[in-house]
């Protein structure tokens, strides 16, 4: 259940906020897409375990620019 209020926490000259989940994602939303990258990849590396090799294959295929467009690759296979 989301807090109606936010609720602060100071220790030690830090102040901590407790953000919900839609805060969070607006936040990461908000950032550079290099910056949104590198959340991602983080995420995947805490998620290894429960995402399929495949998956995780394709992410880095993405990343190194070895993909086609689809509508590219339907028209190849239609030729």
């Amino acid at each position: 259940m989301p807090l109606a209020f936010p609720l602060v926490f100071v220790f030690k000259s830090a102040i901590f906020f407790i953000m919900s989940v839609a805060e969070i994602l607006h936040q990461i939303e908000a950032l550079p897409p290099k910056d949104r990258w590198q959340i991602l990849e983080h995420t995947r590396h805490l998620l290894e375990p429960e995402i399929p090799e495949s998956f995780t294959q394709a992410m880095s295929e993405i990343e190194r620019g070895e993909v086609i467009e689809l509508d590219d690759a339907l028209k190849s296979l239609g030729s």
